[in-house]
């Protein structure tokens, strides 16, 4: 943590400002209209020019696979933190499906302690697995987990968990208090499937169809109003799975998120048979699909996500059931919500509810927002901006090396990260 005077920055009103921050929170915001460049710094604390750039709050992406332990050749804890404060996220959630899966406390401290040198805040999300239930509340006590995740489908490095394991984590999560987050893909659903189909990246989105998530989400729905649960139901692809979310009857404790891939991709923009970079669990959807999504994004979403998944070209390119399901993206989840402001989807506000505000309510983190006694987890943006991503001057941080955005243009660039009041990237130092 860090003490600070960050000085001449925008606030998302449009005042100029300092901001205080001592012992990496947010002591005191001076606010002084087009004033803001003469405030003095006080004289204990080092001063960090923000040169008029716009002041938000750090990223929250509560959805990332950082491989570590047991994938280090594509991606490690320090890696993907580095290549998240690159485009502004200050705080991941890693998910379980690690090796060994983080389903017990071994295997938790074991990843806490890869953790240590990361520049960002690393959560763990606990792993729900047919016997581990003490593990579940003896991990909620720590300070590493938030959330306890639950596979309803088959996905890499995971088979999904039986109905009746499944019920009992959502009732004992219900009495806890912990939120569950849900991988909603219906087992029975994929395994019918399994003969009808073609085994290649075009017919992935009938393998694993928009009905098994639709039946995984009604019964999550189910569990989740049956045992008073927090349900956070991870990369939506369908705007019907909202219209479920929305006659629940529990739509105040269920969060949504949605993924840039899911946004932005459909099965239109699968090439060839063999385009396996593009394989991902849930899958891309047909484009009225997708567009019913993005329309959505301004007001029924909850949040954004960027279910980092990297993969290297080579394990992409092996035959479509061998290749492994993940598109990575960690390091662009505050720029696309940035170009969608600047095309004018949604105001300021939506913007960090999307980005930060919304899940850090939903999980208690004292972040998200800029206030005092806030910590001090912080992204200075230039709103104007223009540049190419994965081009030019940009260049993929993620291990993995690659993104299927590449020459994508942008309006909105994250500048410097600061995480507990310490700068941890500068764009071009």
């Amino acid at each position: 943590m860090s003490d600070l005077f960050l000085h001449d920055v925008r606030l998302p009103s449009g005042e100029r400002a300092a901001l205080e921050l001592r012992g990496g929170i947010i002591r005191s915001i001076h606010a002084s209209g087009s004033g803001g460049p003469g405030l003095p710094a006080p004289a204990d604390l080092p001063r960090e020019d923000g040169r008029g750039l716009l002041v938000l709050p750090g990223a929250i992406d509560m959805h990332v696979h950082f491989r570590q332990p047991g994938g280090e050749h594509k991606e490690t804890l320090l890696t993907g933190a580095r290549a998240a404060v690159k485009g502004g996220t200050t705080t991941c959630g890693d998910m379980p499906n690690t090796s060994p899966h983080t389903t017990t406390l071994a295997a938790l401290a074991q990843k806490a302690a890869l953790a240590a040198e990361a520049p960002c805040h690393l959560l763990f999300n606990f792993g729900a697995a047919p016997e581990n239930l003490l593990d579940v509340r003896q991990a909620a006590a720590t300070p590493w987990v938030r959330a306890l995740k639950i596979y309803m489908g088959p996905s890499t490095g995971h088979g999904g968990l039986a109905p009746e394991h499944t019920e009992a984590h959502f009732r004992q999560a219900g009495r806890m208090g912990l939120p569950v987050m849900v991988h909603a893909e219906h087992i029975e659903s994929i395994a019918a499937a399994e003969g009808r189909f073609p085994h290649d990246a075009r017919h992935h989105a009938d393998l694993r169809s928009i009905e098994a998530e639709l039946t995984a989400v009604h019964e999550a729905l189910r569990m989740a109003r049956d045992h008073g649960t927090k349900l956070h139901l991870c990369h939506v692809t369908s705007a019907r799975v909202l219209d479920l979310v929305e006659a629940s009857g529990i739509r105040e404790r269920v969060f949504v998120e949605v993924c840039p891939h899911h946004l932005l991709l459909s099965t239109a923009d699968i090439h060839g048979p063999v385009e396996n970079r593009y394989k991902v669990n849930p899958p891309l959807r047909p484009e009225p699909e997708r567009a019913a999504l993005l329309a959505a994004l301004a007001a029924r979403i909850d949040g954004l996500a960027s279910d980092h998944a990297p993969h290297t070209l080579a394990e992409k390119r092996l035959p479509y059931d061998e290749a492994p399901s993940g598109i990575p993206g960690v390091e662009y989840v505050l720029p696309f919500a940035l170009a969608w402001w600047a095309e004018g989807r949604y105001d300021l506000a939506r913007l960090i509810a999307l980005t930060s505000g919304n899940v850090a309510r939903f999980l208690g983190l004292n972040r998200g927002a800029l206030e005092p006694g806030r910590e001090a987890d912080l992204v200075l943006v230039d709103p104007d901006a223009r540049w190419t991503l994965g081009a030019g001057d940009d260049r993929v941080a993620s291990k993995c090396g690659w993104t299927l955005y590449a020459g994508t243009p942008l309006r909105g660039r994250p500048l410097v990260t600061l995480v507990g009041g310490r700068v941890v990237y500068r764009h071009g130092g």
